[in-house]
């Protein structure tokens, strides 16, 4: 599989997981395309927008941020977030993000199966 950036179209998101404002985003990988990947995206959100907290019962997520500031949100505890930090919710937790900066927070997100033998 080759993934070519010229390829991609980047879509505009809203409200995402309850959260307010607006977004835009592309899929990388999407369920099938890989082994224990359900999902691969970059997403980007405007100035003011978040990602509502959100439950993973069953399913691991990590957020690696690659431009921007904002507040990362895991289990509850709020932390700054910039370019280079990554922050993982294991099955059984919660997570959100927040740009409560001028400009866009754009991050790649993997969410994953949760291992079976857990």
């Amino acid at each position: 599989m080759i993934c070519r950036h010229s390829d991609l179209v980047e879509e505009p998101k809203a409200n995402i997981r309850g959260g307010v404002g607006a977004a835009r985003g592309v899929d990388y990988l999407k369920i099938g395309d890989m082994d224990g990947i359900l999902s691969m995206g970059r997403t980007t959100l405007e100035p003011g927008s978040t990602i509502g907290e959100h439950e993973h019962p069953n399913t691991e997520d990590l957020y690696l941020i690659l431009e921007g500031r904002g507040i990362g949100v895991l289990n509850g505890e709020r932390f700054p977030v910039g370019p280079g930090d990554l922050f993982l919710v294991k099955a059984g937790g919660s997570h959100g993000l927040i740009n409560d900066s001028n400009g866009p927070l754009t991050f790649l997100g993997v969410l994953t199966r949760q291992a079976e033998d857990k």
